[in-house]
Protein backbone atom coordinates (compact mmCIF):
# COMPACT_ATOMS: atom_id res chain seq x y z
CA UNK A 1 0.00 0.00 0.00
CA UNK A 2 1.31 4.07 -0.74
CA UNK A 3 2.30 5.25 1.76
CA UNK A 4 0.64 8.72 2.49
CA UNK A 5 2.41 11.87 3.86
CA UNK A 6 0.28 13.85 6.58
CA UNK A 7 2.23 16.92 6.16
CA UNK A 8 1.38 19.08 9.77
CA UNK A 9 4.01 21.42 9.31
CA UNK A 10 6.48 23.44 6.80
CA UNK A 11 5.91 24.11 2.84
CA UNK A 12 2.54 25.53 1.26
CA UNK A 13 1.48 22.05 -0.46
CA UNK A 14 3.36 18.55 -1.02
CA UNK A 15 2.14 15.95 -2.79
CA UNK A 16 -0.82 13.95 -1.07
CA UNK A 17 -0.71 16.34 1.83
CA UNK A 18 -1.23 20.03 2.78
CA UNK A 19 1.10 22.12 4.98
CA UNK A 20 -1.38 24.58 5.97
CA UNK A 21 -0.17 28.59 6.73
CA UNK A 22 -1.93 28.46 10.65
CA UNK A 23 -2.27 32.24 12.34
CA UNK A 24 -3.38 32.17 15.81
CA UNK A 25 -6.39 30.90 16.60
CA UNK A 26 -8.64 32.04 19.15
CA UNK A 27 -9.57 28.61 20.40
CA UNK A 28 -11.93 28.75 23.41
CA UNK A 29 -9.80 28.17 26.71
CA UNK A 30 -6.37 28.23 25.40
CA UNK A 31 -4.35 31.20 26.23
CA UNK A 32 -1.50 32.54 24.04
CA UNK A 33 0.67 33.91 26.65
CA UNK A 34 -0.10 31.28 29.93
CA UNK A 35 3.03 28.64 31.24
CA UNK A 36 2.58 25.39 31.53
CA UNK A 37 1.60 24.58 35.14
CA UNK A 38 1.84 21.59 37.50
CA UNK A 39 -1.21 20.08 36.15
CA UNK A 40 -0.56 21.02 32.15
CA UNK A 41 3.32 20.19 31.93
CA UNK A 42 3.00 16.79 30.87
CA UNK A 43 1.40 17.64 28.20
CA UNK A 44 3.60 20.31 27.12
CA UNK A 45 6.23 17.32 27.37
CA UNK A 46 4.17 14.85 25.24
CA UNK A 47 3.68 17.95 22.46
CA UNK A 48 6.92 18.67 22.57
CA UNK A 49 8.32 14.79 22.30
CA UNK A 50 6.09 14.53 19.28
CA UNK A 51 7.62 17.40 17.88
CA UNK A 52 10.96 16.56 17.86
CA UNK A 53 9.82 12.91 16.38
CA UNK A 54 8.72 15.18 13.73
CA UNK A 55 11.82 17.30 13.60
CA UNK A 56 14.21 14.40 13.21
CA UNK A 57 11.54 12.47 10.54
CA UNK A 58 10.78 9.56 13.16
CA UNK A 59 7.42 8.41 11.91
CA UNK A 60 7.63 5.24 14.42
CA UNK A 61 8.36 7.88 17.61
CA UNK A 62 5.58 10.21 16.44
CA UNK A 63 2.86 7.71 15.89
CA UNK A 64 3.76 6.70 18.96
CA UNK A 65 2.65 10.03 20.84
CA UNK A 66 -1.02 10.12 19.18
CA UNK A 67 -3.40 8.30 21.13
CA UNK A 68 -4.31 4.47 20.37
CA UNK A 69 -7.18 5.11 18.16
CA UNK A 70 -5.32 7.47 15.87
CA UNK A 71 -2.42 5.42 15.83
CA UNK A 72 -4.47 2.87 14.21
CA UNK A 73 -6.45 4.87 12.04
CA UNK A 74 -4.07 6.32 10.46
CA UNK A 75 -2.03 3.33 10.00
CA UNK A 76 -4.75 1.91 8.04
CA UNK A 77 -4.76 4.47 5.54
CA UNK A 78 -1.27 4.33 5.53
CA UNK A 79 -0.43 7.88 6.53
CA UNK A 80 3.10 9.05 7.81
CA UNK A 81 2.74 11.73 10.10
CA UNK A 82 6.81 12.74 10.24
CA UNK A 83 7.63 13.82 6.86
CA UNK A 84 11.13 15.38 5.98
CA UNK A 85 11.50 18.93 7.31
CA UNK A 86 14.70 20.88 7.01
CA UNK A 87 17.36 21.08 9.38
CA UNK A 88 16.71 24.74 9.90
CA UNK A 89 13.31 24.12 11.49
CA UNK A 90 12.98 25.62 15.16
CA UNK A 91 10.14 25.31 17.88
CA UNK A 92 8.82 27.05 20.48
CA UNK A 93 5.80 26.32 23.03
CA UNK A 94 3.83 29.46 23.71
CA UNK A 95 1.18 28.26 25.95
CA UNK A 96 -0.65 25.48 27.76
CA UNK A 97 -4.04 25.37 29.21
CA UNK A 98 -6.42 22.74 30.46
CA UNK A 99 -9.91 22.36 29.21
CA UNK A 100 -13.40 21.80 30.18
CA UNK A 101 -13.91 20.40 33.82
CA UNK A 102 -12.53 16.67 33.33
CA UNK A 103 -9.38 17.81 33.47
CA UNK A 104 -7.95 15.26 31.11
CA UNK A 105 -7.65 17.77 27.75
CA UNK A 106 -4.98 20.37 27.49
CA UNK A 107 -4.84 22.92 24.17
CA UNK A 108 -1.23 23.59 23.64
CA UNK A 109 0.09 26.61 21.49
CA UNK A 110 2.80 26.61 19.58
CA UNK A 111 5.00 27.93 16.69
CA UNK A 112 6.83 26.43 14.19
CA UNK A 113 9.66 28.45 12.18
CA UNK A 114 11.45 27.41 9.32
CA UNK A 115 14.16 29.07 6.69
CA UNK A 116 14.27 27.63 2.90
CA UNK A 117 17.16 27.81 0.80
CA UNK A 118 16.31 31.17 -0.59
CA UNK A 119 16.71 32.72 3.18
CA UNK A 120 12.44 32.95 3.72
CA UNK A 121 11.87 32.34 6.59
CA UNK A 122 7.96 31.18 7.79
CA UNK A 123 6.24 30.35 11.31
CA UNK A 124 3.12 28.41 11.60
CA UNK A 125 1.09 28.81 14.98
CA UNK A 126 -0.84 25.66 15.84
CA UNK A 127 -2.91 24.65 19.05
CA UNK A 128 -2.71 20.75 19.60
CA UNK A 129 -4.81 19.23 21.42
CA UNK A 130 -3.56 16.64 23.84
CA UNK A 131 -5.78 14.32 25.97
CA UNK A 132 -4.82 12.18 28.69
CA UNK A 133 -5.44 8.48 27.81
CA UNK A 134 -4.26 5.29 29.90
CA UNK A 135 -0.85 5.20 28.35
CA UNK A 136 -0.50 9.01 29.11
CA UNK A 137 -1.07 12.24 27.27
CA UNK A 138 -1.04 11.73 24.07
CA UNK A 139 -1.92 14.16 21.01
CA UNK A 140 -5.38 13.70 19.50
CA UNK A 141 -5.93 16.49 17.09
CA UNK A 142 -4.85 20.01 16.27
CA UNK A 143 -6.22 23.38 15.55
CA UNK A 144 -5.73 26.44 13.09
CA UNK A 145 -6.89 29.24 10.58
CA UNK A 146 -6.36 28.38 7.16
CA UNK A 147 -8.25 32.07 5.57
CA UNK A 148 -9.46 34.82 7.93
CA UNK A 149 -12.63 34.57 5.88
CA UNK A 150 -13.35 31.00 6.90
CA UNK A 151 -14.19 29.24 10.12
CA UNK A 152 -11.23 27.85 11.89
CA UNK A 153 -9.75 24.16 10.99
CA UNK A 154 -10.06 21.28 13.01
CA UNK A 155 -7.81 18.18 12.24
CA UNK A 156 -9.01 15.07 14.43
CA UNK A 157 -6.18 12.52 13.89
CA UNK A 158 -8.82 9.85 15.31
CA UNK A 159 -11.07 10.17 12.07
CA UNK A 160 -8.43 10.51 8.71
CA UNK A 161 -11.11 10.43 6.17
CA UNK A 162 -12.35 13.43 7.56
CA UNK A 163 -9.18 15.51 7.94
CA UNK A 164 -7.69 14.03 4.46
CA UNK A 165 -11.08 15.59 3.11
CA UNK A 166 -10.38 18.75 4.73
CA UNK A 167 -7.23 18.92 3.39
CA UNK A 168 -8.37 18.45 0.35
CA UNK A 169 -10.73 21.26 0.67
CA UNK A 170 -8.08 23.40 1.98
CA UNK A 171 -5.95 22.34 -1.21
CA UNK A 172 -8.85 23.46 -3.52
CA UNK A 173 -9.70 26.28 -1.87
CA UNK A 174 -5.83 27.96 -2.25
CA UNK A 175 -5.72 26.72 -6.15
CA UNK A 176 -9.28 28.56 -6.71
CA UNK A 177 -7.70 31.81 -4.50
CA UNK A 178 -4.48 31.45 -6.82
CA UNK A 179 -6.15 31.64 -9.75
CA UNK A 180 -8.41 34.14 -8.37
CA UNK A 181 -5.51 36.52 -7.29
CA UNK A 182 -6.88 36.12 -3.85
CA UNK A 183 -4.54 35.51 -0.36
CA UNK A 184 -4.29 32.07 -0.03
CA UNK A 185 -3.47 31.81 3.58
CA UNK A 186 -4.22 33.22 6.59
CA UNK A 187 -1.40 35.40 9.11
CA UNK A 188 1.71 33.72 7.91
CA UNK A 189 4.88 35.48 9.34
CA UNK A 190 7.72 35.49 6.75
CA UNK A 191 10.49 37.14 6.33
CA UNK A 192 14.21 37.58 6.32
CA UNK A 193 15.72 35.29 9.34
CA UNK A 194 17.14 39.67 10.41
CA UNK A 195 13.78 40.94 10.91
CA UNK A 196 14.18 42.02 7.02
CA UNK A 197 11.17 41.67 4.42
CA UNK A 198 11.41 38.33 2.12
CA UNK A 199 11.97 39.14 -1.58
CA UNK A 200 8.56 38.53 -3.54
CA UNK A 201 8.18 35.08 -4.56
CA UNK A 202 7.66 34.36 -8.49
Amino acid sequence: MRRRVMSLLGSPIRPLAIAVAAAWLPFAGCSAAGPATDATAPAKQAVVTFLEAIKRGDDEAARGMLTATARVKTAELGISVAPPVNDSATYAVRGCELVGDGGDVVHVATAWTDVDADGFQSTDNVIWVVRLDPEGWRVVGMAMRVFDDLPPLLLNFEDPEDMLAKQAMVAEEIERRATAGQPAAAARTAGKPDGRPAPARK
